[in-house]
C-alpha cells in the first residue's frame, strides 16, 4: 500500500472530505459523500509509486499553509508594527494558496474536492459545483 492510514486521513482532510464514518444517506438535503469518496479511496490505493513523493510534498505544503493561517490570527488585531505594515488580506491570500495546492492534490490523484466542504465553497461557487442554480 502506498499510503498509511495517517496519510490517507490527511489526503481526505485536505480535499475537504468528512472525518467521520459514513452516515445517513441524506442529511439536511446534502447527499452523503459516497458518490465521490470511492474515487478518493481508489486513487489513494492505485497511485503510481513515482507520484507518492509529490503527493507527500503537497500534503506538507497544505499542512504548512494551514499552520500559517492559524498563526495569522495573532496578527489580525494589528495593521502596523513600527515601520512594518502587515497585510490586511493575509488570511485571504493564504486561503487562496490553500485552494491552489488542494486543487493540485486533487489533480494528481484524479479525485475531486468534496463539493460540500465549507473550506472550498467560495472556490467552487464560481464553477457551479456543489450547488443547484435556483432563480
Amino acid at each position: 500500500m502506498p499510503f498509511d492510514d495517517a496519510d490517507k486521513e490527511r489526503i481526505r482532510y485536505h480535499l475537504g472530505y468528512l472525518e467521520v464514518s459514513v452516515a445517513a444517506s441524506i442529511s439536511f438535503g446534502i447527499p452523503r459523500p459516497l458518490q465521490t469518496v470511492f474515487l478518493v479511496e481508489q486513487a489513494m490505493n492505485n497511485v503510481i509509486p513515482a507520484a507518492i513523493p509529490r503527493v507527500m510534498r503537497y500534503l506538507k505544503v497544505l499542512d504548512d499553509i494551514e499552520d500559517k493561517m492559524v498563526d495569522a490570527q495573532d496578527r489580525l488585531a494589528a495593521t502596523q508594527l513600527e515601520d512594518l505594515h502587515l497585510r490586511e488580506d493575509e488570511t485571504d491570500k493564504l486561503e487562496r494558496e490553500y485552494v491552489r495546492w488542494a486543487s493540485r492534490l486533487s489533480d494528481i490523484l484524479g479525485a475531486p474536492i468534496y463539493a460540500y466542504s465549507q473550506r472550498f465553497r467560495e472556490f467552487l461557487m464560481g464553477t457551479n459545483a456543489g450547488s443547484i442554480p435556483v432563480r
